[in-house]
């Protein structure tokens, strides 16, 4: 089985009003757990033009880490607010309530990585990469 998964941001969808927000979102996935050892539940690309916002929501499985590439924004994490730019790191907790507004006048690209918590991976059975994942991954040039 290939150990690399090759992806591009030229496969993403356009996604408008993300959790109430406003604007166009911009979404590819890189890898799924199927693609994955261990607690993870993705690899994401996300990027919105200047003034697009996804809107304040929670995530009840997940926990997020975003590193960003390009523009500015701030973010609302748990009714405090931060600016964020290229090289920035967030991490969005378990049922925290976050929300993401870009402020620039260009578009925010960023990486999300979703992992499980441990009080759910716990339960989760052991999971392996399968061929499946990366013939369909090979098939279409990249995760969806």
């Amino acid at each position: 089985m290939p150990s690399v998964i090759t992806g591009h941001t030229d496969n993403a969808g356009k996604v408008m009003g993300v959790h109430g927000g406003a604007g166009a979102m911009y979404w590819t996935r890189f890898a799924t757990g199927s693609h994955l050892y261990g607690d993870w539940d993705g690899i994401e690309w996300v990027a919105f033009d200047p003034g697009g916002r996804a809107g304040l929501h929670t995530h009840s499985h997940t926990e997020e880490i975003w590193f960003f590439l390009k523009g500015t924004a701030d973010i609302e994490l748990d009714g405090e607010r931060y600016h964020v730019e290229p090289g920035s790191i967030v991490i969005t907790p378990l049922h925290s309530r976050h929300a993401l507004v870009n402020t620039g006048d260009e578009r925010i690209e960023y990486i999300v990585i979703e992992v499980f918590p441990p009080e759910i991976s716990g339960k989760l059975p052991p999971r392996r990469p399968t061929e499946e994942a990366f013939t369909t991954t090979t098939a279409q040039g990249g995760a969806h």
